[in-house]
């Protein structure tokens, strides 16, 4: 998630934070003057790498010696800045994180084996180990009162110099009371304020020196086709264009043979390679499948015809010339509408002039040449210091881009707008993946705790909130409320007011409350390690317990009794929840959403149906039922997560070609195929009935093993060839 030299950056602030904090409590214990006594067991504390080790005459915590820098800090902790308990909760959480006691977990849960064994002990350990103490001390500044960063990428990104006009326009103007908009103060990459409307003109027309035009698709390909029997000029016509649909094509029929040369939405250039190549050494379908669409498409036509595949080619120099090979060695080249090519003679010319008739068909994709991004705070919070955030954020990871930020004042919580260039002025690309904009949200928080917001880079899983709603979603539920007329769905309407309500998911939380819960509990024990007590503590552990109570309350297990054990229902029996295998399912199921591919979604799935079919296998009968209702609900939310994971790695490649992903709000913002729909429950069954619900579970668990797998196999098929493109 972060590089090595990030995570030294963040273990050298958890100490500065750390070493705040323990000095904190010991100026309490002190009863807040004089000088620092022998306070409670601890290390010493220290003002960085090269900080001495002793300061004459001074005594910290446990004894230890407190360096000048440290005296430092805790002078300075009467100040708002360094007073913020949150902050200090966060740094104190960070730094008491064993990441020995996570690599012994991970090894228990089976990581840790296999080819990758060798690099678990490098950038990939540090990696994950980096990645989990910074959520648990996260979770530890949220339950000490700390807000959670909010960090978006807007949909609708300016790709010309007149919708960066637009953007621009629209971050630099406000309405006022009288609801007259006024020109609001913009800074840019170098601090300085955009005041006049030449200084913005002047800005824009640096700014937009980096656009680039929008990509042209020119990929065509030349496909031969076998006739069956006799077809007349017209039917052939007519047959040709239900195969290519809108795309512009050329065509030469030579007795039962039809050789087509046209535009193609495919991209060519793989193609292409298999084609060099030879199709029998490579493991890529795509032509087959295009052969298929098209012969199926001209035996709808009435037409019966194989088709093939001969040639293809990706740009457009390449394109021309090949236009001009195929009229110059055809005779009687046709256009689509079935009219004879003119000036053939002349192919150089006649190339040329149905190229350019063509051209105006041409599908094109606009590049990403800027970005809206917006970061957020509570109402209350100091504007200038978020302001100060932001900017810290994008000297930092957009070194070189120029940017422009401002304040919008008219809604009660604190946002600040910001436009950035995609492409710097050496060439190099501002990219979006789902790990950069962890990155970035993380980044936020950290800038904004160094000027004194107490805030943390929460997950939405940490406190089981629910998903947010996009700008659409917010516009029709606001025409819906102020028109009768306008009719919204009702899953659009309860998405805003679940989260303007801040209400809990109560679909995860039934899901994966347990691991939701450990989570908290792994963080209750980090604070205890690393000191920290009263409130902060208290909030942790009751955050912990109440969704596991509340996902108790939800699948009906109720609160175990005095003679029941842990896991136990209503009946004093205890449930499948009490089974040893339960541990290592929860834990399973948590890391699912450490997967950031569709590959290592279907892999974390085999692992999860893995442990389910094990723990079903040493059930007794009475537990089969409330077994398998888990079952379906997990399955369920895995498919939801697989399915949005292929979508965005679909929209990635479509819209994406130059490097340049749709951000995460946007893709989650599309309607998916979900499952989020109620169900009753079912009653248990028993007796012969369970068992014929048993063999048909067990029958639909093996066919979606065999469909995983041979999805597997697809989707290294495709990462091998995306790697070699």
């Amino acid at each position: 998630m972060k590089r090595e030299d990030d995570d030294d950056k963040y273990v050298t602030s958890a100490r500065r934070e750390a070493g705040e904090f323990q000095l904190m409590k010991s100026h309490e214990l002190t009863g807040g003057g004089g000088r620092l006594g022998r306070g409670q067991a601890g290390s010493t504390v220290g003002s960085g790498r090269g900080a001495p080790r002793s300061s004459p005459g001074v005594t910290g915590v446990a004894g230890s010696s407190v360096s000048r820098g440290a005296l430092k800090s805790a002078a300075a902790a009467s100040s708002p800045k360094a007073a913020s308990a949150p902050i200090m909760v966060y740094g104190a959480t960070l730094a008491g994180f064993r990441p020995e006691e996570e690599e012994e977990d991970w090894k228990r849960r089976g990581g840790g084996g296999g080819r990758g064994a060798g690099r678990s002990n490098g950038t990939a350990r540090a990696a994950r180990a980096g990645y989990q103490a910074r959520a648990v001390a996260a979770r530890a500044g949220y339950a000490a009162g700390a807000q959670p960063g909010v960090f978006k990428v807007m949909p609708n990104p300016p790709s010309t110099k007149e919708a960066a006009a637009r953007l621009l326009n629209y971050i630099g103007k406000r309405e006022d009371e009288k609801g007259e908009k006024h020109d609001i103060e913009i800074f840019d990459e170098d601090g300085q304020v955009l005041a006049t409307g030449g200084a913005r003109k002047a800005f824009l027309e640096t700014f937009c020196e980096t656009f680039e035009p929008p990509l042209e698709n020119t990929n065509f390909m030349e496909v031969r086709f076998e006739l069956a029997g006799e077809v007349s000029d017209a039917a052939l016509s007519e047959a040709l264009k239900k195969a290519f649909g809108s795309k512009p094509f050329i065509y030469a029929q030579d007795g039962q043979t039809v050789e087509v040369y046209a535009h193609a939405d495919e991209r060519a250039g793989p193609l292409a390679r298999v084609l060099a190549g030879g199709r029998e050494n490579s493991r890529s379908k795509a032509l087959d499948k295009i052969e298929a669409r098209l012969s199926e498409a001209m035996g709808a036509a009435g037409v019966v015809a194989k088709a093939e595949v001969t040639a293809a080619v990706s740009r457009e120099p390449k394109a021309k010339y090949f236009l001009q090979k195929f009229i110059r060695t055809h005779s009687q080249v046709r256009h689509s509408n079935g009219e004879p090519v003119p000036g053939v003679k002349n192919s150089t010319k006649a190339a040329a002039s149905v190229y350019e008739q063509w051209r105006p068909q041409f599908s094109g994709r606009e590049r990403r040449n800027a970005y809206h991004l917006l970061f957020s705070a509570r109402a209350g919070t100091d504007a200038n210091a978020v302001m100060a955030a932001a900017r810290a954020v994008l000297e930092e990871r957009a070194p070189g881009y120029k940017f422009v930020l401002a304040h919008h004042k008219d809604t009660k919580h604190v946002h600040i707008h910001a436009m950035v260039q995609a492409r710097a002025a050496d060439g190099e690309r501002l990219k979006f993946y789902k790990p950069d904009l962890v990155a970035w949200r993380e980044i936020f928080a950290e800038k904004a705790r160094e000027n004194g917001i107490a805030m943390v880079a929460t997950r939405r899983m940490d406190h089981a909130m629910t998903r947010p709603f996009t700008k659409e979603h917010a516009g029709a539920y606001s025409r819906a409320q102020s028109d009768p007329r306008y009719q919204v769905s009702a899953r659009t309407i309860e998405r805003v007011e679940a989260k303007r309500q801040r209400r809990l998911d109560g679909q995860s939380l039934v899901v994966n409350g347990d691991a939701i819960a450990a989570a908290w509990q792994k963080t209750v024990t980090t604070m205890r390690t690393a000191g920290v007590v009263g409130q902060a503590l208290t909030a942790a552990e009751s955050i912990g317990n109440n969704f596991l109570q509340f996902r108790r309350d939800r699948t009906g297990e109720g609160q175990p009794g005095p003679a029941a054990g842990r896991g136990a229902d209503r009946s004093g029996q205890k449930s499948f929840l009490s089974h040893p295998g339960m541990r290592e399912l929860n834990a399973l199921i948590g890391d699912l959403n450490m997967a950031q591919t569709p590959l290592e979604m279907r892999r974390q799935m085999a692992r999860v149906n893995q442990a389910l079919d094990n723990m079903r296998e040493t059930l007794p009968p009475a537990h089969q039922g409330q077994f398998e209702l888990y079952r379906e609900e997990v399955n369920d939310k895995m498919h939801d997560r697989l399915a949005r994971l292929q979508f965005e790695r679909q929209q990635q490649r479509r819209g994406g070609g130059g490097g340049e992903p749709i951000p995460e709000r946007e893709a989650r913002g599309r309607d998916l195929p979900t499952r989020d729909d109620p169900r009753e429950p079912e009653q248990p069954r028993t007796g012969p009935e369970q068992e014929k619900v048993a063999a048909k579970q067990k029958d639909a668990n093996k066919q979606k093993a065999r469909q995983s797998e041979e999805q597997d196999r697809k989707t290294q098929r495709s990462n091998d060839n995306d790697y070699e493109r």
